[in-house]
């Protein structure tokens, strides 16, 4: 299988690669921070409310999801350097 990277780090007018797993998982945490962020502005639990309960459902559906992601990837045939 083929190793897929994402450029994403931009350290010393470079990119920097990481695998897909990595960068997801990312993604994914700074997702969840959302949550914490959210309850500190509004100085209340997300689940204090049916619609900010819906909110927090939400959120955490995208970040399964994103965390997920690097196993439903796959490379078709063709070339491994033509990229996705």
């Amino acid at each position: 299988m083929t190793d897929i990277k994402v450029k994403s780090s931009y350290i010393n007018n470079e990119f920097e690669d990481e695998s897909v797993y990595s960068y997801c998982s990312k993604l994914s945490k700074r997702n969840n921070s959302i949550l914490f962020l959210l309850e500190s502005y509004l100085n209340k639990k997300l689940l204090s409310d049916s619609e900010l309960a819906e909110i927090r459902n939400v959120i955490l559906t995208v970040s399964a999801d994103i965390i997920r992601l690097p196993s439903l990837l796959y490379v078709e045939d063709g070339d491994e350097n033509e990229g996705l």
